[in-house]
């Protein structure tokens, strides 16, 4: 697998997975939870986000993804 094709996947599966956390925080927004319930799922899936996504794409890469994916910016 050539490096551009093993980065294409790695930004598909980064851009995947911002679409379901973007959809989840927007149903869990819309729950009929208590104000403090939303606050503690949405604090962890939050660090869920920052620490699962962060090996997927480095710092440097960011840019050649956002031209990928500008959606996501």
């Amino acid at each position: 697998m050539t490096k551009s094709k093993s980065q294409d996947l790695r930004f598909k599966f980064y851009h995947q997975l911002e679409v379901i956390y973007h959809q989840f925080l927007d149903e869990l927004a819309e729950a009929e939870l208590a104000d403090g319930e939303i606050g503690k799922i949405a604090q962890t899936v939050l660090l869920s986000h920052q620490e699962g996504l962060k090996h997927l794409v480095s710092e440097q890469e960011m840019e050649a993804y956002y031209e990928k994916y500008p959606q996501d910016k």
